[in-house]
């Protein structure tokens, strides 16, 4: 048992590690800190990646826990935000979590029309069996019927805080 607890505190400081490789990278750049992000200066980010040249966030607004806000698209040019400026969204994300062999994945995921988006972090057991494999990004499905698969091409950092005090349907 003692090798496992080992394992998982190998496994998340290597992805934490990764993490601050990535945003050291974006520094030294000169990017600005914020740029690895969607979310304004005061909202805590729950969760960024970088998809291709685009970021997706989910923002959570100041003092707010239970409240979350999903953002895609570059800094300068918004694609979707969701809830719309100056809308509430109570109780509009639906969270998930599920055991993996070897880990775990979690879900938190919207509808608007026909759409359900969800964003995504998993951690598996690689086809070696024993080496951990981390997945984060977001799903795009229309009608039930996935559209796109957009994967953290930074490796993502997961969830930064705990899912289960989000507001859920």
């Amino acid at each position: 048992m003692d090798s496992k607890i080992a394992e998982r505190a190998l496994q998340a400081s290597r992805k934490r590690w990764v993490s601050r490789l990535v945003l050291a990278a974006a520094c030294c750049a000169g990017l600005p800190a914020q740029a690895a992000s969607l979310c304004a200066a005061n909202e805590p980010v729950v969760f960024a990646c970088h998809v291709g040249s685009k970021l997706v966030s989910l923002c959570r607004p100041a003092g707010d826990r239970g409240m979350l806000s999903y953002r895609f698209g570059g800094p300068d040019a918004l694609e979707l935000s969701y809830p719309e400026p100056g809308r509430q969204a109570s109780a509009a994300f639906t969270v998930k979590s599920v055991p993996l062999i070897g880990g775990g994945e979690t879900t938190v995921a919207f509808k608007r029309g026909a759409y359900t988006y969800t964003v995504y972090s998993k951690v598996a057991r690689a086809a070696d069996g024993s080496t951990p494999e981390f997945e984060d990004g977001v799903i795009v499905a229309r009608r039930g019927k996935v559209i796109s698969r957009l994967r953290c091409a930074d490796g993502g950092e997961g969830f930064r805080e705990p899912m289960g005090a989000v507001a859920v349907k």
